[in-house]
């Protein structure tokens, strides 16, 4: 059974928002960066870990524009030592596949696919997609055994779309047939409500724009757009 964190859920759950989850993974995402500002980077176990895998272009990005750039420039030497030479077999295998002519074509398009591979890779995605399945499993725990939380989550806006779909794929892990079907029950109506919310809020935003409305409208209102696009693509939008 996975780790439970209870509390980290409880935390988030009493935040509000349009998701749970989205705001979990900001957390945990956080204090993976700030830890790779310090003596982190430099773990033995952790450089095993990222001389193999590397970060993606969005977490590359996030640690550049933080204050180490000597340990992060250690940590991407060696990365890159790492994967020199299959990069430079990949090219290798490029240049003999186009000069086999059509006959090499599916050779390069692999060469190039495992090259590719190498953006989808990312130490910190690996460490949040592990948070995740905790903490989908701690909130369906939850749902089933703690009657406070329940209620709790009925009261809730439900989840953004993306972590709608991780809750269900958890739930049918987790669930029986017939309590999967409850969950729904509880799930589906907080989801609908909340786009449906977020759309009539969304309008009046867009009313918010003309001159003599500037000053006026509800916080709902004014932060709809932000919160509509945490609802659709997932992640907290820091737009209001």
């Amino acid at each position: 059974m996975p780790k439970l964190e209870i509390s980290k859920v409880h935390d988030a759950y009493r935040e509000g928002g349009e998701c749970p989850l989205c705001l979990l993974a900001e957390w945990a995402e956080e204090t993976y960066l700030r830890s790779f500002q310090h003596s982190r980077i430099m773990e033995p176990n952790v450089r095993v870990k990222t001389n193999d895998s590397g970060f993606c272009p969005l977490h590359y990005r996030a640690l550049y524009q933080r204050e180490n750039k000597l340990g992060l420039g250690l940590m991407v030497h060696t990365h890159l030592q790492t994967a020199l030479p299959f990069i430079r077999s990949a090219m290798e295998t490029m240049r003999a596949a186009a000069a086999s002519g059509r006959k090499g074509v599916g050779r390069l398009d692999d060469a190039a696919s495992s090259m590719e591979s190498l953006h989808d890779r990312c130490f910190i995605c690996d460490l949040l997609s592990t948070d995740l399945d905790r903490y989908a499993f701690t909130i369906m725990y939850l749902w089933r055994r703690d009657e406070e939380f329940l209620g709790t989550f009925r009261s809730s806006r439900g989840f953004c779309l993306s972590h709608f779909l991780a809750m269900l794929a958890k739930g049918r892990q987790m669930l029986r047939a017939d309590r999967l079907e409850r969950w729904l029950q509880d799930c589906i109506p907080l989801m609908t409500a909340s786009l449906e919310a977020l759309e009539r809020d969304l309008l009046a935003f867009t009313q918010l724009h003309h001159d003599a409305n500037r000053s006026m409208g509800s916080d709902d209102e004014r932060t709809a757009l932000s919160r509509a696009l945490q609802k659709l693509a997932g992640g907290r939008f820091h737009l209001e």
